[in-house]
Formats: structure tokens, C-alpha cells, sequence
């Protein structure tokens, strides 16, 4: 493999990759913030000889393996602009693109020039981890759109608008066939974003079975329309085997979302095809009247949740606990 197990970054990095990695490790640096040689230091060489280090992520994804469970590793400080749809497409199926580093070091990739400035993912099993991602225009849709694409992950990425009045309106963007985005999973994210145009964090306009989002931080103001932080779903359409938080406090999300209006969380039909459970979220809003985390009557589970109106003042059990 191209990392040197015998350094110190090395071994740490281990602890962020798969136990057993069936597929090849391919390395995106910045040549003017990454110097060559301290990535074949750090990462070392193919077992057949040849270096794997690419300028571009789409560079780098392009020359994987479709469902090889191969690994695109970003350099600390690496920037990449994505300025249409076309920039980074995420094509070739089972591809983990991670970051390398912490705080600001994280690899970023800027969205700017468009509304529709986006990373299509077209394919299963792929997965983004520890990078930020930052709004450089007004209103970008969002910077994920999905089409057919199970098993989407989105772990301990960064969403921020580099400036004011650029941002993101969603993170995720779904199409309109059933179960085409089943199994998506967003864990440690955070998003910031006080813009008033800001919508939700996901867009559903089709049916998707075991959603999980846990262990994030969202803070997204005020919206005009009153839409819940979490997730927008499409009239008549459905979430099965939910999982918004976890049964663990750990797992738990915490969500600002200064509206005066309901639901906080999610908008989803009502009726008994919904399953799952929303569980140990924190939320901080501005209702004060029904003060509802989900749509009334969706069939979920609903378990030590905390929300509060007020100011300077700790959050209660929402909803009210089961007599």
C-alpha cells in the first residue's frame, strides 16, 4: 500500500481507513501547498512500482476501480474550485475520498460561479470524509446531487459560506426515483449558515429506507418559510427505518434553528408507512406554541429528545414523555 506504516502520521492515518483494504490508495496534493516528496515519504510506493499521486480529485477518482474499494486521500491544505456540474463527478462506484488533516488544514473545495455548481454522485458505496466544503455564490442549490446512489456517506465534512449572502440552500439533494439514494448516512458534519434563504439539510423528493443522521451540528438561523433543519420530505413520500440521532447521547444531533414555527426537525407525510426513530437531538428554536420536532402522526419513535424557546434556559423532553 502507498503509506508508510513505519511513520508517526502513518499510523495515525490507520485508524481512519478500513481494517482490510482490498483496493488501491490514490493521493490528490497540491503541488503549491504539498511538496511531492513528503507525500511518497508519508504514503511510499504501489506494490507495482508506480506513484498514484494526482492534482484533482476527479483526476484521482477517474483512475480508480469501480467497486475495488478504492481509497482517494487528500493532502492537508489541498483546494480544489468546483464551478459547474461537471468539475468533480463521482462516477466509479465503492470510492472513498478522504481528507487528511484538522481544522483548517482539512482539504477544501470551494462551490462557486453557479446555482447548479454541485458533485453529482451517480454510483453506490461512496463516501466523503473530513473535508470542508464552502458556499462562494448566492443560493447553490446544493453541493451533493443524488441520482442512483445507495450507501452515500457524508462523515466529519464541513459546510460554511465563505462569505456573506454565499451559501449552500441544502447539503443534499435527492431525484424523484424511489429507494435510488437508500442507505444514506450523514454523521459528525456540521453546518453553519445564518442566510435566510437557507432550506434543510436534505432535500427528499423520493422514498429512501434507512436514512441515519447522528452526531451532527447544524446551525441555520432563521428560514422565512419556517422548513425544519434536518430534512424537507416530499408530499407522499416516505422514510423507512430512520435513524435521526441514536440510542446513544454520543449519536445525538444538535440543531439551531431559530424559527417561531413547526416541525424543527422534519416535514414528512403522516401515516404508518414511516419507520424508524428520532432519538437524544438537542434542539434550540423560536416555537413556542406546538413546538413539534417531526410532522404530527409519522410513526416514528421518538426518545429522549431536549428542546428549548427560551433563553438561558435548559431543554425539556420533546415529545412529551408516554404516560
Amino acid at each position: 500500500m502507498p503509506y508508510n506504516q513505519n511513520s508517526g502520521f502513518g499510523q495515525s492515518l490507520m485508524s481512519s481507513l478500513p481494517l482490510a483494504l482490498t483496493g488501491k490508495i490514490f493521493v490528490v496534493g497540491d503541488s503549491g501547498t504539498v511538496n511531492r516528496d513528503m507525500l511518497v515519504e508519508l504514503f511510499g510506493y504501489d506494490p507495482d512500482g508506480e506513484l498514484h499521486y494526482y492534482a484533482t480529485i476527479d483526476a484521482a477518482v477517474s483512475a480508480c476501480t469501480a467497486s475495488a474499494g478504492d481509497i482517494v486521500l487528500v493532502a492537508p491544505g489541498h483546494t480544489e474550485t468546483i464551478s459547474s456540474a461537471t468539475a468533480l463527478v463521482m462516477d466509479i462506484a465503492g470510492v472513498s475520498v478522504i481528507g487528511i488533516g484538522q481544522g483548517t488544514l482539512r482539504p477544501t473545495l470551494t462551490l462557486d460561479t453557479a446555482t447548479a455548481a454541485s458533485i453529482p454522485v451517480s454510483v453506490n458505496d461512496v463516501k466523503f470524509e473530513n473535508m470542508i466544503f464552502s458556499a462562494n455564490f448566492a443560493d447553490i442549490v446544493a453541493p451533493f446531487t443524488l441520482t442512483t446512489a445507495k450507501n452515500f456517506q457524508l462523515v466529519n465534512c464541513a459546510f460554511q459560506a465563505t462569505a456573506t449572502n454565499m451559501n449552500f440552500l441544502s447539503i443534499v439533494d435527492t431525484n424523484t426515483t424511489n429507494n435510488a439514494a437508500d442507505g444514506l448516512v450523514i454523521e459528525g458534519c456540521s453546518w453553519i449558515e445564518p442566510d435566510l434563504a437557507t432550506l434543510s439539510f436534505l432535500d427528499l423528493d423520493a422514498d429512501m429506507d434507512g436514512f441515519v443522521f447522528k452526531g451532527n451540528y447544524v446551525n441555520l438561523g432563521v428560514n422565512t418559510s419556517d422548513l425544519p433543519a434536518i430534512a424537507v420530505v416530499a408530499t407522499g413520500k416516505d422514510l423507512t427505518n430512520a435513524q435521526i440521532g441514536g440510542v446513544n447521547k454520543a449519536d445525538g444531533n444538535v440543531i439551531i434553528r431559530l424559527n417561531d414555527a413547526n416541525p424543527l426537525l422534519i416535514t414528512a407525510d403522516s401515516g404508518a408507512a414511516n419507520t424508524g426513530y428520532v432519538a437524544n437531538n438537542y434542539v434550540r428554536h423560536l416555537d413556542t406554541a406546538s413546538e413539534l420536532l417531526v410532522t404530527t402522526t409519522t410513526n416514528f419513535g421518538f426518545f429522549e429528545n431536549y428542546a428549548t424557546a427560551a433563553v438561558d434556559a435548559s431543554g425539556y423532553i420533546l415529545p412529551a414523555v408516554d404516560s
